[in-house]
């Protein structure tokens, strides 16, 4: 019988993927006790609003992550980064690699805690792979909870976490100065 001859590169992310079962989970810290929101409350979550700047973006706003600024959620969801691979596409400093910069305030699906959920469990057609039927949502949200100490995404008032980089939002996504919002 012949044998069939397997590229090595192939073998190696078969290896990986295996590595990662759903089973194993990806930290200790247990899920909050309250808080988490259901698969149909996340399904509402409106995408395509870069930043969450829009009205529409109302349902993300009042959905804040349920870990907030948990510090095991954050080491939990660091490590989450890096056994899942997330450095491949957006580097180890989450600056972007062939995905996105995690780190500043332009977030072309939006910003907030449930629309940086939402891409990470349904994915991006850009390139972005769906991880939702890999990873529980208690996972996923410290994932969210890590990406947000990187100081890019934005709180559910709709402000950039780190005001020192809101200098990065792009142009065609900043909020209009009231000023300019009531002149005729």
């Amino acid at each position: 019988m012949p044998m069939r001859i397997v590229p090595a590169g192939l073998m190696t992310m078969s290896l990986m993927l295996c590595a990662c079962s759903h089973s194993e989970g990806g930290s200790a810290s247990g899920p909050p006790t309250t808080g988490l929101p259901s698969a149909g409350e996340m399904s509402a979550v409106p995408m395509g609003h870069v930043a969450g700047l829009t009205d529409s973006a109302a349902l993300a706003r009042s959905m804040p992550n349920p870990y907030g600024d948990d510090a095991q959620a954050v080491a939990a969801g660091k490590a989450l980064y890096v056994k899942m691979n997330c450095a491949g596409c957006h580097a180890y400093d989450a600056k972007g690699n062939m995905g996105p910069d995690l780190t500043d305030s332009y977030w072309r699906y939006g910003g907030l805690p449930a629309q940086i959920y939402r891409s990470i469990h349904d994915g991006r057609a850009q390139g972005m792979p769906a991880w939702g039927a890999a990873l529980p949502p208690r996972e996923i949200w410290k994932l969210v909870a890590y990406i947000e100490s990187l100081g890019g995404a934005y709180s559910v008032d709709g402000t950039p976490r780190n005001p020192q980089r809101a200098e990065l939002v792009a142009p065609e996504v900043q909020a209009p100065s009231p000023a300019a919002a009531s002149s005729p």
